[in-house]
């Protein structure tokens, strides 16, 4: 969900900024810049969430192409808008000097842009990444981190064509990009914190007793959830008890065992 949501406000977002730049065609330049940043923007996100490393370094994949793929959002948006022009046609040599035009001279929108997105949608999907290993409840609140960021950035962009004079064509493609990531970030905001809380009950129903499957117990680090099984009936029983997370003093689960 939030992989779409990241690159649902990404495309809004960068055409919003090509549209406050040449005001003069609304509909024409969000047509040109959204759908390839949608395609490598979503690309993006799903691999910046990957685990893979760098031959096997610590450089995660995702981060490493972070340039060649602004790059080629870049060189593919430029192609698409010299070919475009009247005076091109259309052709295939417009189209391969707009790509080279977008890769290197249009370093001065891709770099700061690049920049911008690492800061607005990759910090927060790095942070998820570190809570999520942390445990279950990391995660989710990681979840809504990037969530929250995709849902802000995407009213931004939503914003910014309130007072547009276009009211067809690429505006309404612009809001609905907005509003889809709007939509889905708000959705993973919601999908967390629903599981955050059946997560708390979950536990405080163990801290009460109501769970016989399972207990807290306290220990030098902290809480832990211990999942307790029986075996047997009469003079001759075992229990056997398998630490199954870590817990905060709210309940929340901050590390599994290696048992999992």
């Amino acid at each position: 969900m939030n992989v779409i949501a990241v690159g649902a406000a990404m495309a809004a977002a960068t055409s919003a900024a090509f549209r406050a730049m040449f005001s003069s065609s609304d509909s024409h330049i969000v047509w040109i810049t959204a759908p390839s940043t949608l395609l490598l923007g979503t690309l993006w996100a799903a691999l910046l969430r990957r685990q893979t490393t760098w031959r096997g370094t610590s450089l995660r994949t995702g981060w490493l192409l972070s340039v060649p793929l602004a790059m080629s959002n870049a060189a593919l948006a430029a192609g698409l808008l010299i070919a475009s022009e009247s005076g091109s046609n259309g052709s295939l040599a417009g189209f391969l000097g707009g790509m080279f035009m977008g890769a290197t001279f249009g370093a001065m929108f891709w770099v700061p842009g690049l920049i911008l997105t690492l800061l607005c949608f990759g910090l927060p999907i790095a942070r998820a990444q570190h809570l999520a290993k942390q445990g279950l409840s990391g995660q989710e609140r990681g979840e809504a981190i990037v969530g929250a960021a995709s849902l802000l950035i995407s009213l931004v962009a939503l914003a910014s064509t309130i007072s547009a004079t276009a009211p067809l064509g690429g505006i309404w493609l612009l809001r609905g990009l907005a509003a889809t990531g709007a939509a889905l970030g708000a959705s993973a905001m919601g999908v967390a914190w629903q599981s955050d809380q059946r997560r708390k009950a979950f536990v405080a129903d163990v801290e009460a007793g109501n769970v016989p499957q399972f207990r807290v117990d306290a220990t030098g680090e902290g809480k832990v959830l211990v999942r307790v099984v029986s075996q047997g009936e009469g003079y001759r029983v075992a229990d056997y008890a398998e630490e199954v997370a870590a817990l905060d003093r709210e309940g929340h689960v901050t590390r599994w065992s290696e048992g999992r």
